[in-house]
């Protein structure tokens, strides 16, 4: 069983890799700082907070905070460079993977990784190429074994990800099939295969046996002239697209292959799957000798395999047959002594290795005598496995460049398939396409004259960004304003009202001991408690006090208790109530900046306590010294509808409407409406 942990390299790889990193991020940071100051701009205008942190997993189960701007669009993720540089991560590492709890994300994974999470991974690059099925830790643990394995690996990454990315359309995956020239391709994982072969396998109803073919862009060059072919492609029950040609086509259409698969990638997991599953397997195909060598080099990696049969592809087929569309046995001695072989082997696959289109028409003239479940056209597969040929390494495989291993193989025999066959199968693909294009503005017209019900008018993202955008600026704007505005009218009534504080602490003093001031903790934007400072006007013992005189509360609601002739009111507090001089030391808590000139009065902490969820929208702004209920009757008016009137001046509030409020104040305070 292969293992998912990964080493570390050695300390001075390491440190030149982290030299490496470093020099990249501030390269980079530096080519992008327009983008940087520009995001940075856009995210402070649109968010309450410039940078927000998303939690990753790290190496040995260590948390990382990875840095983007706030606001969803380009450059989110530019941020991410202050990681780089600090070496919280690679430019190529482990495949990120989000803890959505900084706290429990360390129980939330089992993985003890050495090397960092890396801006691009190997899982990207196999994703890109549809490699998905290969092992990304062997290449990783390669690509940080040395710093030109480093380099080299970066290269490669950047590569396939400007080849499949900035050069193609955005994509789909979801899609179930793709149609190349008429011939739709099944887009399936590698496990999707496997599983599938292993079902008709082991389905116990008896049926015709199933056909499977893989195509590259040779392939399909074929079925373009091969009309016998042709037709035994579309008839096949899956076809599966092999190839870097094929895999750019179904991007030019709009769509990504899932995973590239071809027989050379499928035989070592077919013959794991068959030697758990005690499957068998016939290998027909190849020079003499060939498929015999391939079945010994897999059953020495596989004990358990059972090769149920091989024989060689050079046998009399009876191609005078290959248009027999009737399905009528080819009458051929020694055509059918393969077939008898075959079906006395009681194979479960059969994988026929003649290349195509030899090996599709086979397939298709015989599947109505063979007795096996699922027959496969594999190409040179046997080829590879017997050692004869040399497979390409992964990592030109990782690049989608296979086929140029091939071409210096044998160049006499590859040439024309390569250098001729796949700039013609690009042509043809782009011919197609712009046909398809032709079409679609007619098709389109025939839909929308026949129904409008799946119509859904276009969103213009660009737009609604930029209102909103403006909006939050004009609140943050407005807010400023808001500050300078309290600053400035408290320092200057402070200064001014500073002979009317020495003459009434003095009058407090004169007729009732004990501290001039009084202070309270009230409930400040949203619910956090401060200190509010009052001139006293009431008897030091006014709280003991309360709990006597609770039931002659006179405000309606219960929550509020006020009282026109309050006990324990003094009489120079009755003066300094009814004028609102009681409240003038707030304007230093508007200095603070614990309070505003105008919002929602503040309110005790016990009552805040007895506020309805709707009564605490009152809370989502600081407190003030006057609103508009304050200039309406203040506290003739029923303590809801206080409540409906903050949240209305919540919703509406402006510097222009504080302004009004305050130049409202002055009558409210000089007739004293509702002060008691």
């Amino acid at each position: 069983m292969m293992t998912k942990t990964q080493t570390r390299a050695p300390r001075t790889t390491a440190f030149a890799i982290r030299v490496v990193d470093a020099f990249a991020a501030i390269l980079m940071i530096l080519l992008t700082s327009p983008l940087l100051a520009y995001a940075m701009l856009r995210s402070a205008a649109t968010h309450s907070h410039t940078f927000e942190s998303v939690f990753i997993s790290g190496p040995n189960n260590s948390v990382i905070a990875l840095y983007q701007f706030t606001y969803a669009g380009h450059f989110k993720s530019l941020p991410m460079l202050l990681n780089l540089l600090k070496g919280d991560i690679s430019l190529l590492g482990s495949k990120i993977e989000f803890a959505f709890d900084a706290k429990q994300a360390c129980h939330q994974t089992d993985k003890n990784y050495a090397i960092n999470p890396g801006i691009t991974s190997i899982e990207q690059i196999n994703s890109a190429t549809g490699l998905s099925f290969e092992a990304a830790h062997r290449s990783l643990n390669k690509a940080h074994s040395s710093v030109v394995n480093y380099i080299s690996a970066l290269v490669r990454a950047l590569f396939v990800l400007i080849i499949t990315g900035i050069f193609m359309p955005k994509t789909k995956r979801t899609t179930a099939t793709i149609s190349v020239f008429g011939i739709a391709l099944d887009n399936w994982t590698m496990t999707d295969l496997l599983s599938d072969l292993q079902q008709q396998c082991q389905s116990d109803t008896p049926s015709v046996m199933k056909q499977y073919s893989f195509v590259n862009a040779d392939c399909l060059n074929i079925s373009m002239k091969n009309e016998a072919y042709r037709q035994c492609l579309q008839q096949s029950g899956r076809v599966f697209a092999d190839g870097m040609g094929v895999r750019l086509a179904c991007l030019t259409k709009g769509h990504a292959l899932k995973d590239n698969l071809n027989g050379t990638d499928m035989f070592p997991r077919l013959c794991q799957l068959a030697a758990e599953q005690q499957l068998s397997i016939f290998l027909l195909g190849g020079a003499d000798g060939v498929a015999i060598d391939a079945a010994s080099n897999m059953q020495k990696i596989y004990p358990d395999l059972k090769i149920a049969g091989t024989h060689s592809g050079y046998f009399n087929m009876s191609n005078k047959h290959a248009d027999n569309t009737n399905n009528k046995e080819p009458n051929n001695g020694e055509n059918k002594a393969v077939v008898d072989c075959i079906n006395q082997s009681q194979a479960d696959i059969l994988l026929v290795a003649m290349g195509a289109p030899l090996q599709e028409k086979w397939l298709k003239e015989n599947k109505h005598q063979l007795n096996c479940h699922v027959g496969i056209g594999v190409g040179g597969l046997f080829d590879f496995y017997s050692n004869r040929i040399k497979r390409a390494p992964l990592w030109l495989r990782q690049m989608g460049m296979e086929w140029t291993y091939r071409l210096l193989q044998e160049p006499s025999r590859m040439w024309q398939r390569y250098i001729i066959g796949n700039p013609r199968f690009l042509r043809r693909v782009w011919n197609e396409n712009r046909q398809l294009r032709k079409m679609q503005p007619t098709q389109s017209q025939k839909v929308k004259a026949k129904t409008n019900t799946h119509y859904t008018p276009n969103f213009d993202a660009k737009r609604a960004n930029a209102r909103r955008a403006a909006h939050n600026l004009g609140r943050r704007l407005n807010r400023g304003t808001k500050r300078m505005l309290d600053i400035s009218v408290s320092v200057t009534l402070l200064t001014l009202l500073m002979p009317l504080f020495i003459l009434i602490s003095i009058c407090i003093r004169i007729e009732s001991k004990g501290a001039v001031l009084f202070y309270q903790t009230r409930a400040g934007r949203h619910n956090q408690p401060f200190t509010m400072w009052k001139l006293r006007s009431m008897y030091q013992d006014a709280e003991q006090r309360l709990a006597m005189i609770t039931t002659d509360n006179e405000m309606q609601g219960g929550v509020l208790f006020k009282m026109k002739r309050d006990p324990r009111i003094t009489l120079i507090g009755k003066f300094i109530r009814k004028a609102s001089i009681d409240e003038l030391p707030q304007l230093w808590n508007v200095l603070k900046g614990d309070m505003s000139l105008v919002g929602p009065r503040p309110a005790l902490l016990s009552e805040v306590k007895q506020y309805s969820q709707h009564d605490r929208n009152r809370l989502l702004v600081k407190p003030g010294i006057t609103c508009i209920w304050q200039v309406s009757g203040r506290s003739n008016i029923p303590f809801e509808q206080q409540v409906e009137l903050d949240i209305d001046y919540i919703y509406q509030q402006s510097i222009t409407a504080d302004v009004w409020l305050l130049i409202k104040t002055i009558p409210a305070v000089l007739f004293a409406r509702g002060a008691y």
